[in-house]
């Protein structure tokens, strides 16, 4: 199965309707657009949104169609493809099907199981997040300029409009649309269903432990090793996207520089947890990939550590597969709450705004990190960079402050990372500080750095800065020597 490239949008299925420029907007919910069950965007929905966005951006975003539904390996005409958007601000050889990326990529799938509404809408959001944020927002503007970002709102296509042929509420399909294996419920119940778990069908310690044999249980493996054509599809694009890094044993660490981070969503519980899925043992690169998840449950508050500390023992999945073949960063969120009104698989849709406030800025600290997040997320969280957002004269200075927290990490979960004194800051103007960038250092704001949350200051001379706007970026370091991911704002000079 090979990729096929789509440069702006993805041949429509025939039943498809299709919208004009003038009844489409690039983000948000289109007008005309099809929904279910109080608001969410249907499988084929989420694929002409992804379209709608390339096609309004062009010097942003790319689609690629990247694999095949079981469905339409069958023949079916309600197969579907699975598409992925990539986000950056595109220069020559972005966004190729290649490991030999200049930028550092963050690859985000939602609804690898099908039911988990919440995980399509997050990852709907972030695209539009990016695409509305870019020349406006700092921060967006700092991430596409440098990384790459991918993402596949439903990596499960088949399996939800299953989902969304729920009358009264949306079926509980989980799994695939494979009906070939045995003889299940139809429609499918929460527990009794057609179909292959396609998170217990990687081939990384495919068959161990929380995983069934019975073709209708939930956690159905599938009759071999990656059997599914979605799991060979997101296995190639992992592969294809990512060099491997790190050796063949189980105890071979990738190097504390290697780039890459993968971030798949899912819910219920309110967690994030990490590799590896199927002991607690931990991975070679525990240390990097656990303070990364616990910086990003900083702002979600979830509960944080390996499936066997917190939840239960996987095979078969998703991060353990991209960290075990490639030694890339990955974990996955559970997003909702175990009781309450926005609990469950399907909550309300308006459930998701509060969603989408918690893991906003969760998901965006992972894209930041992405650099290189075995080493930066042993850094403080810069956060609260404040500078004029009035034009500064031209030859005056200005003001220039941040906080640098080195515990910034969630307090729910298993092996929180300990904080360090915060013992530096630095800016840089115009250049990050991965391009080259001159650092300038900054001055503890209450005159000595002897806290594990600190103010930097300084003042900042414009001697010599065209009339124009200008980017900064901030980072803070602890007294192990870890710098954490910079934060960036605009300053406008005239």
């Amino acid at each position: 199965m090979g990729y096929r490239v789509t440069l702006h949008q993805t041949a429509p299925r025939t039943e498809r309707p299709v919208r004009t420029a003038s009844t489409s907007r690039t983000t948000g919910l289109a007008a005309g657009a099809t929904t279910f069950y109080g608001g969410y965007r249907t499988a084929d929905e989420y694929v002409q949104h992804l379209s709608d966005v390339a096609t309004a951006h062009p010097d942003l975003a790319v689609t690629q169609d990247v694999g095949d539904s079981w469905r339409k390996t069958q023949g079916l005409s309600t197969g579907n493809d699975l598409v992925a958007i990539c986000l950056t601000k595109q220069q020559p050889g972005d966004c190729q099907l290649s490991p030999t990326s200049t930028k550092p990529r963050f690859l985000l799938i939602g609804a690898v199981h099908a039911r988990e509404l919440s995980a399509s809408e997050l990852s709907s959001r972030f695209v539009d997040l990016l695409a509305d944020g870019y020349g406006t927002d700092a921060e967006v503007t700092s991430l596409l300029d440098s990384t790459e970002v991918w993402v596949i709102p439903v990596g499960n296509p088949d399996g939800r409009e299953i989902v969304e042929q729920g009358t009264t509420s949306p079926y509980l399909q989980r799994k695939n649309a494979n009906n070939s294996l045995g003889a299940c419920a139809v429609p499918p119940t929460s527990s009794n269903q057609h179909g292959v778990d396609l998170n217990r069908n990687f081939t990384w310690k495919w068959g161990g432990t929380g995983t069934s044999t019975n073709p209708c249980d939930q956690t159905f493996r599938g009759s071999a090793a990656g059997s599914e054509p979605e799991t060979v599809a997101l296995s190639q694009l992992m592969t294809t996207l990512y060099p491997d890094q790190r050796g063949p044993l189980l105890t071979d660490a990738a190097p504390l520089t290697t780039p890459g981070y993968m971030l798949t969503l899912h819910s219920y519980a309110n967690m994030h947890v990490i590799p590896w899925g199927d002991t607690t043992t931990k991975a070679p690169n525990d240390a990097g990939m656990r303070s990364a998840a616990f910086r990003a449950s900083y702002y979600n508050g979830y509960q944080t550590g390996q499936p066997g500390e917190i939840l239960y023992t996987v095979t078969g999945s998703t991060d353990d597969y991209l960290y075990g073949e490639r030694g890339v960063a990955a974990s996955t969120m559970e997003v909702g709450p175990s009781s309450g009104t926005c609990s469950g698989f399907t909550p309300a849709y308006s459930c998701q705004t509060t969603f989408w406030t918690a893991n906003k800025p969760a998901i965006m600290y992972l894209a930041k990190a992405a650099r290189a997040p075995y080493q930066l997320s042993l850094g403080p969280t810069t956060s609260s960079v404040t500078a004029p957002t009035t034009t500064v004269t031209a030859g005056a200075t200005f003001s220039l402050t941040a906080t640098g927290n080195d515990n910034a990490y969630g307090t729910s979960g298993v092996g929180k990372p300990a904080a360090q004194t915060v013992n530096a800051g630095r800016y840089f103007v115009d250049t990050a500080p991965w391009a080259g960038g001159t650092a300038v250092a900054m001055t503890a704001n209450d005159g000595s750095w002897n806290s594990t949350s600190e103010v930097a200051k300084a003042t900042v001379p414009t001697t010599g800065l065209a009339a124009g706007r200008h980017q900064l970026w901030v980072q803070t370091r602890d007294s192990a020597g870890n710098w954490g991911p910079a934060t960036s704002v605009f300053v406008t000079v005239g």
